[in-house]
């Protein structure tokens, strides 16, 4: 396939803004409230590193309910959808942490790209299967099959 003005100009209109930036924020929103509550919970038990392990299951499951957010509220290509909110949302988490003055190196930064378009992904073709699977089931009781 060759990338050219055209190709990218397909890709962009067929992409719902609206489905990404809601999952992005989706993403950004859970992955906040769960960073806190595990990241505290496990360093009010004392454990050593709790505030960090909370923070990577926080990031990580923002991005999943980001990608499954936006795969429910877009009209097709859900894992699309998926991806780019699962690179928009590691975009957002590394802002931040350049912001922070994060000691995370270049590849750390490559990885959590990575991951994050794959887990987003994975969550936006699961909202498609079930978006496709209630909508079969609809169309059978409509039908008057049980």
């Amino acid at each position: 396939m060759i990338v050219g003005s055209a190709n990218i100009g397909r890709v962009l209109a067929a992409l719902n803004f609206g489905a990404v930036a809601l999952g992005v924020a989706a993403a950004s929103l859970s992955a906040s409230i769960l960073a806190v509550l595990v990241g505290g919970g496990l360093a009010l038990t004392g454990l050593e590193g709790g505030a960090d392990i909370g923070l990577v299951i926080g990031i990580v499951s923002g991005l999943a309910a980001g990608g499954w957010v936006a795969g429910s509220r877009a009209m097709h290509s859900e894992r699309f959808h998926g991806m780019v909110t699962g690179l928009l949302s590691a975009f957002v988490v590394v802002v931040i942490a350049r912001l922070g003055d994060s000691p995370a190196s270049t590849p750390v930064v490559i990885w959590l790209a990575v991951l994050s378009v794959a887990i987003a992904g994975f969550a936006g073709w699961l909202a498609g299967k079930r978006k496709e699977r209630n909508r079969q089931a609809w169309a059978r009781t409509k039908d008057g099959q049980s």
